[in-house]
């Protein structure tokens, strides 16, 4: 050999194809991995694609069968998601009724309620509300211990004649007597007197209860024993 001859290495055929079929394997793995990462791809598109539609397909079913075929808005598998809300509870008959009032204490026909409110503004429409309770008690009181209607009352126990159109407030105090039983004393009271206009002996030999307003007022004699 000469000295100036190199040393190669010597590649048999059978080398040559291990090299070459080593290559190939090499590049049939990674094109099987990239096959098969496409189709994982493609698998979820599609699912995806067919939930989307699954979902729209249901809306629009639903928005027919509960709108009566009127086309609604699109929901999302979201919305859908969503539990229904829950109907408000429509409340029971015996919360919607209307409490019955109570029974007015003594009955006054459209008349007898204008006779009586006149009577008391003739007598104490220039007193407080009480000294207007006061004489509508009176007359309520003598109603019911004589079994007697107030036309007969402000007769027998001399109730002023004239009698000028009430007030308000006095409508407010025959009401709150004769209608709803309000009392200003719990005496029997039925008689008074303005000792400043007028002297009676004999109301003074009654039982004395209350003053105000100038009237004094008296339950009749012994009538708590």
């Amino acid at each position: 050999m000469s000295p100036h001859s190199e040393s190669r290495p010597v590649v048999t055929d059978g080398s040559l194809r291990n090299a070459s079929s080593l290559q190939v394997r090499r590049t049939s793995r990674s094109s099987i991995s990239r096959l098969r990462r496409n189709a994982k791809t493609r698998r979820r598109r599609i699912a995806l694609l067919l939930a989307v539609t699954a979902a729209i397909t249901l809306a629009i079913v639903l928005s027919k069968v509960s709108g009566g075929g009127e086309p609604t808005a699109l929901t999302t598998p979201a919305e859908t998601a969503q539990p229904p809300a829950t109907a408000t509870q429509a409340p029971s008959p015996a919360a919607t009724e209307t409490p019955t009032p109570a029974p007015a204490r003594y009955e006054l026909t459209t008349d007898e309620r204008d006779l009586v409110e006149r009577v008391v503004m003739a007598e104490s429409g220039g007193e407080s509300y009480e000294g207007q309770v006061l004489v509508a008690q009176c007359i309520l009181n003598a109603c019911e211990i004589d079994a007697e209607r107030p036309g007969e009352v402000v007769v027998d126990y001399q109730y002023a004649k004239a009698r000028p159109e009430p007030t308000q407030s006095v409508r407010d105090a025959v009401a709150a007597v004769f209608d709803q039983g309000e009392t200003a004393v719990d005496a029997p009271i039925l008689y008074f007197y303005n000792p400043a206009k007028t002297t009676s002996h004999w109301h003074e030999t009654q039982d004395f209860v209350i003053e105000v307003g100038g009237h004094r007022f008296f339950a009749e004699k012994g009538a708590d024993k």
